[in-house]
């Protein structure tokens, strides 16, 4: 196979793109399409790269994405859970000094996504050849006078293993390299018969649907706008402000958004990255953007002013209208990502596990890792049952 890649969006041309999205038809993905690589690759803060595999005719048999940044976890044992003295030992060691444990990172697969969109392969490849590709590529050096990352982490697989299975700490990708688990990424199924938002909302509990009328009541006084480019382009500070008042609480961070990812992805999916501002009395107070498609939603960031949001049930709000996306384009799913699993739960949510796999090319740190990961599993809360006893649950 031969390894082409660029961090300039105008490299290649495009029909290139276009064989790009036309190998994406058997397993697509949002995040994959040329339009999000492109927006991306169009950011200038990013230092973000996009591989392509060739055979020996130039047909492509692989895509993916890589990108270097930093993770930031300031929140010791907030969101893991163990049951081993070890785990406090090498936890201790990690987060010394200012309390935050960092590291600098490249990243296979869009660091801004959730879900199972690292990369796409023929399946004319076996596993072993898929990895010996990836392998090769993580540690290419993408822009001049720039370093490797010490540390490579490949994003969100999909796992079938039941809940009670751990996985983490283990090795499923490569013996030099560590799994890993975080929080699942929460997803809402949608049935083909469902025509309206009714039609999904009459398929929860009661409960559900009770919780729904009052999300309705109290963002009725709300004035909803689904935002231009040029909206978009000189509301920038105020969505970026509305971004970070809820970004800043995260316990862990991998990447940030960039004022200029919301731009660049409006102006290359157009509606069909709809950004809608919420107003009370004239005033921004919120916003929330996505990628629909005709396969699924994926939430992609919100923004909102706490006050308001405690009074108007302004995220609530926003979850509903992800839903609503769905149903009205047709799709089979909303990704709404993995945060907040309690609320999207009551709202019919489904929790879908994912795993990554993680090498620290530091013996001491890869070593503290494996220990954190194999001592320690996702603090999930007791999730809502929200739908009817007849609705199959994914």
């Amino acid at each position: 196979m031969n390894l082409i890649h660029t961090n300039l969006s105008n490299d290649w041309d495009d029909a290139f793109w276009t064989k790009w999205d036309a190998f994406l038809t058997k397993n697509p993905s949002a995040y994959l399409d040329s339009r999000s690589v492109k927006a991306a690759l169009d950011v200038p803060q990013r230092e973000l790269r996009a591989l392509c595999w060739l055979d020996h005719s130039g047909e492509i048999l692989g895509i993916a994405t890589t990108e270097d940044t930093a993770a930031v976890s300031q929140s010791k044992g907030q969101f893991l859970k163990a049951d081993r003295p070890v785990f406090k030992l090498a936890q201790r060691y990690l987060y010394r000094g200012d309390g935050k444990f960092k590291l600098n990172i490249r990243v296979l697969g869009m660091v801004l996504s959730s879900g199972d969109h690292a990369f796409r392969f023929s399946d004319t490849l076996s596993k072993e050849e898929i990895h010996n590709a990836i392998d090769a590529a993580v540690y290419l050096r993408p822009l001049p006078n720039s370093e490797v990352p010490r540390s490579i982490l490949i994003k969100d697989h999909y796992s079938d293993l039941p809940w009670e299975d751990r996985f983490a700490g283990k090795s499923s990708w490569h013996p030099k390299w560590v799994d890993l688990e975080f929080d699942p990424v929460m997803e809402i199924d949608l049935k083909s018969d469902w025509k309206c938002f009714d039609d999904y909302s009459n398929a929860l509990r009661k409960k559900s649907r009770t919780k729904i009328r009052r999300i309705f009541k109290s963002s009725e006084e709300l004035v909803q706008r689904d935002l231009s480019l040029k909206e978009v382009i000189s509301l920038s500070d105020e969505l970026y402000d509305l971004y970070s008042k809820v970004y800043g609480r995260a316990g862990f961070q991998l990447g940030k958004l960039h004022k200029e990812d919301i731009i660049s992805l409006k102006e290359h999916w157009g509606d069909d990255f709809p950004v809608i501002g919420y107003y009370f009395e004239g005033n921004l107070v919120g916003f929330q953007c996505g990628i629909v498609t005709n396969y699924t939603v994926e939430a992609f960031f919100v923004g909102f002013n706490e006050d308001e949001n405690r009074v108007h049930a302004i995220y609530q709000r926003m979850l509903l209208e992800f839903v609503n996306q769905g149903i009205e384009r047709g799709a089979s799913k909303i990704s709404l990502g993995r945060t907040a699993l309690d609320i999207k739960s009551s709202l019919g949510a489904c929790p879908k596990r994912l795993s990554c796999h993680m090498r620290v090319n530091k013996p001491a740190i890869h070593f503290l890792l494996s220990v954190i990961a194999g001592a320690s599993s996702p603090k999930i809360p007791q999730l809502k049952r929200a739908w009817k006893d007849d609705v199959i649950q994914p």
